[in-house]
């Protein structure tokens, strides 16, 4: 079974309009609703992969009812724990024209010691289910800046592998429990550890920083489609050749569930292969106009557009 962290959920409202204009009137062609968050993304293209997996976290309200109804429609296991304040939502607007994707994101709600106590208390019983575990993304108000450091100890003291992919203290702190994988959420700042990645060089300082750090496996983006991987004595260059790209939105969160897949089906894959993989379910995400891929079919037919190099 593979877990996932959402802390920060959203209901994702997608605007399609021809071509935006600001400060204008703006005629939306089409409006619609998925059930949004990193974790929340990652297990829907876990499940897309044919695999199990349970999704758990804070909900709240009726936008929470929503999400919580739409990942059961498909197949994924839910155990959140529902919260008095009702959860956010993002609106994302697209530029048909211009094939752009802008991201509004609201504030999450407040949590209070009490949905802490009994989050992680689930978090606790689901463990003894899980081989990894994924946390994944922002945290709402009132959420100690350790929390995700606090899962890494309950996930590792069960013999689960953690993947983390965060930003900020939490990444920082999270990595001072040594997960299996980390991650850096560069969508707030290209910055980590002070290192700015905008070139193959800088996400190579930064892969290699995270793993001095502890983790076991490090990735870092850059630019589009392009990635490092870094283990304690190797580093690899990955990038996808196909650029019918249509949709970044949930791409990394696609790559963290191929590593996830990879590493749960085949204890004989190697990481190259698993790399492959989970690059061409970040392709298989980027080329589909829906938040994720649908099936692993699509993963498969992206397998020869990944090429990789040894560094």
């Amino acid at each position: 079974m593979i877990s996932t962290v959402t802390l920060n959920p959203a209901l994702d409202v997608i605007l399609e309009v021809d071509d935006l204009h600001l400060n204008e009137y703006n005629h939306v062609n089409e409006a619609r609703l998925f059930a949004g968050g990193k974790g929340i993304n990652v297990s829907k293209a876990v499940r897309a992969c044919g695999r199990e997996t349970i999704a758990i976290g804070f909900l709240g309200g009726g936008r929470g009812r929503i999400i919580e109804d739409a990942l059961r429609n498909m197949g994924i296991t839910t155990n959140f724990w529902h919260i008095e304040n009702k959860t956010r939502s993002n609106t994302i607007i697209y530029d048909k024209k211009h094939n752009h994707h802008t991201l509004l994101s609201e504030n999450g709600p407040l949590v209070n010691e009490y949905d802490i106590e009994m989050l992680l208390s689930i978090f606790y019983r689901i463990m003894s289910q899980s081989k990894i575990v994924t946390l994944s993304g922002s945290t709402p108000p009132g959420v100690p800046d350790n929390i995700y450091a606090t899962m890494i100890d309950i996930a590792k003291n069960r013999g689960v592998r953690a993947m983390l992919n965060a930003s900020g203290e939490q990444f920082s702190k999270g990595l001072e429990k040594k997960p299996f994988l980390a991650k850096p959420d560069l969508r707030r700042s290209n910055k980590v550890f002070g290192i700015e990645i905008n070139q193959k060089e800088d996400a190579v300082r930064a892969a290699k920083e995270i793993i001095e750090r502890g983790a076991e496996i490090s990735v870092v983006s850059f630019k589009q489609e392009k990635d490092i991987f870094a283990t304690k004595d190797n580093l690899w260059f990955a990038e996808t050749t196909n650029h019918k790209i249509v949709n970044l939105i949930g791409a990394g969160d696609a790559l963290i569930a191929g590593l996830a897949v990879s590493f749960t089906e085949d204890n004989n894959r190697t990481i190259e292969e698993a790399i492959r993989f989970s690059m061409s379910c970040a392709l298989a995400s980027a080329m589909s106009e829906e938040e994720e891929f649908d099936s692993r079919d699509q993963v498969t037919a992206c397998l020869n557009c990944v090429n990789i190099k040894k560094l």
